[in-house]
């Protein structure tokens, strides 16, 4: 129930419950810690909504979701695939232009979808994001997004970082 009330409130303290724009993203995703011992580094991609501004007009609300692979080639061991559904808050310190950097943080939901079939025990962990990017203006409607995050995947077990590089293009209504 606590969670739902979260979320409830994370939507409607948005400026509008409808998304003002839609993008895809993805990049690289470097492993670090426990999971560089375990894991190759791999792609990831996604699609981020723009809910517009948050609580300020530098603030800006843009929940996604993402996708990336667990696994290890040298001994063709696929772990799990993982889900991420993202609550992201994006600061615009500069404002909105046509050169936009931004810092942002937000929490995370990583459902992992283990690829071993014989056990039914898919899991998810909280974790949490710091992120550092530009928005770039193009033609009408469009900007193009670079962005740098750092990611724990399990809030409770800090050594499950990842590094991704991401491009993202978003297109607003």
């Amino acid at each position: 129930m606590k969670k739902i009330l979260l979320v409830l409130l994370v939507v409607f303290t948005a400026s509008s419950v409808f998304a003002a724009g839609i993008g895809i993203k993805g990049g690289y995703s470097k492993m670090y810690d426990d999971y560089a011992d375990s894991f190759d580094d791999t792609w990831n991609f996604g699609i981020v909504f723009d809910m517009g501004k948050f609580v300020f007009n530098n603030l800006q609300f843009r929940p996604g979701i993402d996708y990336l692979s667990l696994e290890n080639e040298d001994s063709n061991y696929a772990f799990a695939d993982v889900y991420g559904i993202h609550l992201d808050w994006y600061w615009f310190f500069m404002g909105k232009k046509q050169f936009s950097p931004f810092l942002g943080f937000g929490p995370a939901l990583n459902y992992y979808s283990f690829d071993d079939n014989s056990t039914n025990n898919d899991d998810s962990d909280a974790g949490i994001e710091g992120f550092a990017g530009v928005d770039f203006d193009l033609s009408g409607p469009w900007k193009l997004m670079l962005e740098l995050r750092y990611l724990w995947h399990d809030f409770a077990d800090r050594d499950t970082t990842i590094v991704k590089l991401n491009a993202g293009l978003m297109y607003y209504f």
